[in-house]
């Protein structure tokens, strides 16, 4: 099943603790551009079209 952009969010905050400047959004942000850079363009788009649809999800 997958989650929504906010249910994405929510478990991305329970599984990191940490308060950083921008929130969690701007961790999964940074981390998706990283991937990004460093993933094949096929292991990219595998890995997006397994990411929440939504306007509250923003990828790079």
């Amino acid at each position: 099943m997958k989650l929504s952009g906010e249910e994405f969010l929510q478990r991305a905050r329970e599984d990191f603790p940490y308060a950083v400047d921008g929130g969690i959004e701007r961790v999964v942000h940074t981390v998706l551009e990283a991937l990004e850079r460093h993933v094949s363009e096929g292991e990219w788009d595998h890995l997006r079209s397994g990411l929440p649809n939504s306007p509250a999800f923003v990828l790079p």
